[in-house]
């Protein structure tokens, strides 16, 4: 989490690929949405930061503002996007 130092940021280990599981779901049913121009593999999203607006509403599958990896490569643009956060 050092290269990522917004207090707003989570990181988390998905062992048994659950929320890479409903990020391939999301994707299906709300395009258009920012999709990562990487790290897919196995049927499953790795590695991606995603951002999603403020006061996201969870149960309606909310479209993210930013979405991309592998992390090292998305940190500058993350950084812009957060910056660009209310």
């Amino acid at each position: 989490m050092a290269r990522v130092s917004d207090a707003r940021a989570r990181q988390f280990w998905d062992p048994n690929h659950l929320v890479a599981a409903a990020l391939n779901e999301m994707v299906k049913v709300k395009p258009p949405q920012p999709q990562p121009a990487c790290c897919f593999d196995r049927g499953f999203y790795w590695d991606d930061a995603i951002l999603y607006p403020p006061a996201t509403e969870w149960e309606a599958q909310p479209a993210p503002r930013f979405w991309n990896g592998p992390i090292i490569r998305a940190i500058t643009p993350l950084e812009e996007s957060l910056a660009q956060q209310p």
